[in-house]
């Protein structure tokens, strides 16, 4: 085999190792927290917040259907609305972190996959009253750098079992029904509170907010109580 071959096949492993192999792990192999571990429960969690227009009208929702649900935030966006995160601790939801910014983490180099898992919560642990031991990659995909500092900080990986899509345009009824067709006992719900991220159709986080009253009913129909990813793990 020629040398460059060589050197291409080892560059390929390398890049597989450090970019496909932990997202399989995470997601495909399901290596992550993906169920409460807590019979009779559902946890309803929204990524990429907050956001001004939305997280709001969002929060009014879930007060009114007395729902507590965990928001995997970008530390740049909770920096920059700042009243918004302390409105979501002051109302007893649990605030997680979901990165620095909405990168995609397998081709980041170390020290930018280190920043959005530890350095990002340390960003939301200095600003705010909280401690944050959650992390949930952008997209769900992690590198061989995130899962070790990760590993190493004593912090948790958090994915989902039912997701709906719900970053398109979708009209409420339909949300639920999706929903609907996927809940079982222990389910982690994602959704989404912003339409600033990619491939994020404007407006979507609209439904979002009016479906709450469909999928808590759904949700408390079949017997199932919320809880947040902290009660999860036992914090208050």
């Amino acid at each position: 085999m020629a040398w460059w071959l060589t050197v291409m096949l080892i560059v390929l492993i390398l890049m597989i190792l450090y970019c496909a192999f932990p997202t399989v792990w995470t997601r495909g192999f399901g290596r992550s927290m993906r169920t409460t571990g807590m019979d009779g429960t559902v946890s309803l969690t929204f990524d990429d917040g907050p956001n001004p227009t939305y997280t709001p009208r969002l929060l009014d929702a879930l007060k009114a259907h007395d729902i507590q649900a965990t928001f995997f935030v970008l530390s740049e966006r909770a920096l920059q609305y700042r009243d918004i995160v302390e409105r979501m601790i002051a109302e007893g939801h649990d605030v997680q972190v979901h990165g620095s910014r909405h990168w995609f983490v397998p081709f980041l180099p170390p020290s930018a996959a280190r920043v959005q898992c530890v350095g990002a919560a340390k960003a939301l642990e200095q600003a705010f009253p909280l401690s944050v031991r959650v992390y949930r990659p952008t997209w769900g995909a992690a590198n061989l750098a995130s899962l070790f500092a990760v590993w190493r900080t004593g912090m948790i990986l958090c994915t989902w079992n039912v997701m709906v899509g719900d970053w398109r345009v979708t009209e409420p009824n339909e949300l639920v029904q999706r929903i609907v067709g996927k809940l079982q006992n222990q389910s982690v719900i994602v959704l989404h509170d912003s339409d600033h991220t990619f491939g994020a159709e404007r407006g979507a986080p609209e439904r979002v907010v009016q479906a709450i009253p469909g999928i808590s009913e759904a949700v408390k129909s079949r017997g199932l109580r919320f809880v947040r990813i902290c009660d999860c793990l036992g914090e208050s």
